[in-house]
């Protein structure tokens, strides 16, 4: 599952790290990469129901979501019930309300985002028509954002949760990532990485990453 303004394509990198039988399947939202010419703007409704489409409700499904991503994905694992084995929440905190920004958040402030999350291109900002598409892009996800938050009051999940999160991850408070326990009735750990709010795409971090899979699929293998 994407962060706020992102696409699946960034999680490239990690693929070749993951055992041969684990088949990956990514998230994109309307407004980027390859549906860019769309319109930014999906419900947690439409997102599930897509998803629905593309996942074998017969094949053992880990969910992995960075930021925007693990609030969705909390969402999907419990959808899948009994068929999901586990869910790796990256860069979030469990949130009982919508946050510190809405889509109605000015534009320096939704920058501001950008800035302390450590990922802001230059180039995008210096380019009007990239600014204004990634600002159309963040206020579609941070309605999405709101409305997963606010419906994910009572869900509650029977498998692991992994919480993974950058030591100086400046958009987390780390204290509060224990939290993530109460969505699920089974383990809930949290590991700490060196790096910012993007620490799981650090190469530096991708044993972490590949553990906290195989570790999620040996459920399988102990049920």
């Amino acid at each position: 599952m994407p962060h706020s303004g992102g696409g699946p394509n960034r999680y490239l990198r990690l693929v070749g790290d993951l055992p041969d039988d684990v088949e990956i399947l990514g998230l994109t939202l309307p407004g980027r990469e390859r549906r860019r010419t769309e319109p930014p703007g999906a419900t947690l409704d439409e997102v599930l129901s897509s998803l629905a489409t593309i996942t074998s409700p017969e094949v053992p499904t880990l969910i992995l979501g960075h930021s925007l991503g693990a609030t969705i994905g909390l969402h999907l694992a419990h959808a899948l019930g009994e068929h999901c084995v586990g869910l790796i929440a990256s860069g979030q905190e469990p949130r009982d309300g919508a946050g510190w920004l809405s889509e109605h958040s000015s534009d320096e402030d939704v920058l501001r985002l950008l800035e302390l999350g450590g990922d802001m291109p230059s180039v995008f900002m210096a380019d009007t028509g990239w600014r204004t598409a990634l600002l159309d892009n963040l206020r579609a996800d941070l309605r999405l954002g709101a409305e997963s938050v606010e419906r994910s009051r009572g869900v509650r999940l029977d498998v692991p949760i992994t919480v993974l999160c950058g030591c100086e991850d400046r958009l987390i408070d780390q204290e509060a990532l224990a939290g993530w326990s109460a969505y699920s009735a089974a383990e809930c750990e949290v590991h700490v990485l060196s790096g910012g709010h993007f620490a799981l795409f650090d190469p530096v971090n991708r044993p972490r990453y590949v553990e906290a899979i195989e570790r999620h699929f040996s459920v399988i293998h102990a049920r």
